[in-house]
């Protein structure tokens, strides 16, 4: 009886080294080594190229409408269309996204145990360790969301989950994911899952739909407004989690459209609806929502902003990363085009605040029109 044919995957620059079977997709390997796939992995973007410096990687006519020749020959490929048929050295370009922490005191009624809160980012997770006695955090961990694989932002999330079988397996993706951190968690603080008594979780509507496994085929379309979007309670028995059975879990409730419950937990932290004179709170993540108002009344909207910010449907956007152009300038007499790149290497591609900067730019040197056309001449 003969064995399945296994390959030898090595990544540069880590050096990191994978095994798998002949006909496995580069899209579920790479994901967890720091490849993104903006698109769901459907072929529609460059977002998760990858050069492959040795063996074979064959092309297919997604590849070639997405790449150039001159790319294609120097061995770049788009992981979510490649399988492996052939040991492979892939160079990848690393991403190193900075998860900024704060320890501001809050108002909280003091009872013995540990509890958890999550943040159910739609690109990172972020999971916190907390005495309930005294506020105290003990651990902090953190992980790039793994239904990213299929889709970077909520509607490429909307889409899969709408296809058959979709929703259960995000659900079940990211019910998981959480369950591994909480268990990361109690592993560097030593403590023990019977000392939980609750975990709380937040995220914006679709990522609330996931975890939850509620339809979001109403967030597919317009008005965009959820079914149910009320909180929702679990035990950590109805999830399989090896924690306290008595440990409670909730989902907070969302606020209206895709504006959710982070968005109420910031609220409720910067005591904003507690406020006498009028004040914002601006999430800016992939989906982005803001809150303006005070004591009195508030209001709130949503909009996807991680396309907007990280170059999203631009050939060579990326995320405001080292190598990303984050700046424009045109000399008004020479007409010389000069630019800054982050970390002050070799451009690689252009972040949101390039792309914004180069058109303002051209405009102010007239060579893009007051209402957007772009001139031929200067």
């Amino acid at each position: 009886m003969s064995q399945e044919r296994t390959y030898r995957i090595l990544l540069h620059p880590t050096g990191t080294e994978l095994r798998a079977p002949a006909g496995t997709a580069l899209h579920d390997l790479l994901f967890e080594q720091g490849v993104e796939f903006p698109c769901g992995g459907q072929g529609r973007c460059r977002g998760c190229r990858v050069r492959v410096e040795e063996g074979t990687a064959p092309v297919n006519d997604a590849q070639r409408e997405r790449l150039t020749e001159e790319e294609l020959k120097n061995g770049w490929r788009l992981a979510c269309q490649c399988s492996l048929v052939d040991d492979l050295v892939v160079e990848l370009r690393q991403w190193d996204a900075a998860i900024l922490a704060d320890e501001s005191p809050f108002a909280f009624e003091p009872r013995p145990g540990l509890g958890v809160a999550v943040d159910v980012g739609t690109t990172t997770l972020v999971a916190q360790l907390l005495d309930l006695a005294t506020g105290r955090v003990m651990a902090v961990r953190t992980a790039l969301n793994a239904q990213a694989r299929h889709g970077a932002d909520v509607m490429s999330r909307v889409e899969y989950a709408c296809g058959e079988g979709g929703l259960l397996a995000l659900t079940q993706l990211i019910r998981s994911q959480v369950a591994a951190l909480i268990d990361q968690l109690l592993f560097s603080s030593k403590a023990k899952g019977d000392e939980i008594r609750d975990v709380a979780l937040v995220g914006n509507t679709v990522m609330h739909h996931l975890f939850c496994g509620l339809d979001v085929e109403p967030l597919s379309h317009y008005p965009f407004e959820p079914r149910d979007a009320g909180l929702q309670k679990f035990s950590a028995v109805d999830l399989g989690w090896n924690l306290n059975p008595r440990a409670a879990v909730r989902f907070l409730p969302c606020l209206g459209g895709f504006v959710g419950s982070d968005v109420l937990a910031g609220v409720l932290a910067t005591r904003l609806s507690e406020s006498e004179v009028l004040g914002a709170l601006v999430d800016l993540g992939t989906n982005g929502e803001i809150v303006l108002g005070n004591k009195d009344w508030l209001v709130t909207a949503a909009c996807s902003a991680g396309p907007a910010f990280e170059g999203g449907g631009i050939k060579f956007g990326m995320r405001a990363m080292e190598g990303a152009i984050e700046e424009v300038e045109i000399d008004p007499v020479t007409h010389e085009v000069n630019y800054r790149v982050i970390g002050d290497v070799k451009p690689i591609g252009i972040c949101g605040s390039g792309l914004i900067a180069a058109p303002g730019a051209m405009y102010l040197n007239g060579a893009i029109h007051q209402k957007g056309k772009i001139r031929a001449e200067i």
